[in-house]
């Protein structure tokens, strides 16, 4: 496979912002594929050339539940969610999603499950003094889903 630099991947998204040509003819053009320059400028257009840059490394399974969780939400593609969080190859999402599926990748306590909606959730009866320890368990965990949800907003509203 071969890599690009920074640079060549600048002048390619500059061309087809420019109005040069669409995704066919500037990947004909500089003999690369039309996928290569419909991501390029896919992140390009979520994060400026820092998302041109080549990204290597782990991802948490809080982050990789989270873009699961948008991909349901939003009913995005691979490749959108891809140029939304950086994530370079994002034939990886498929893989979290397959890995979900089969129960490989769970959340943790804190994070609501992907296959169950808010609406599903069993109706609490009132709290009774015994379980005073189970109700600051619940506020640590709506505090956690609160705090989640508030990170995933961040990332999705640009100007925030």
């Amino acid at each position: 496979m071969r890599k690009f630099d920074l640079r060549f991947k600048l002048k390619v998204v500059r061309d087809y912002l420019a109005g040069k040509g669409g995704y066919k003819i500037l990947a004909a053009k500089y003999g690369i594929a039309n996928s290569l320059v419909r991501s390029w400028v896919a992140a390009y257009q979520h994060h400026g050339s820092a998302g041109l840059v080549r990204q290597r490394g782990r991802y948490t399974q809080e982050f990789k539940l989270e873009v699961l969780h948008r991909r349901a939400a939003e009913n995005l593609s691979y490749r959108e969610l891809g140029a939304i969080y950086n994530i370079g190859n994002p034939h990886s999402i498929m893989l979290w999603q397959q890995q979900h599926e089969r129960g490989e990748l769970r959340a943790p306590q804190s994070l609501p499950s992907l296959d169950h909606s808010m609406s599903t959730k069993k109706k609490r009866s009132p709290r009774s003094p015994e379980s005073e320890l189970s109700a600051e368990d619940g506020l640590l965990r709506e505090n956690q889903r609160l705090r989640a949800e508030v990170a995933y907003l961040k990332k999705s509203v640009p100007w925030f």
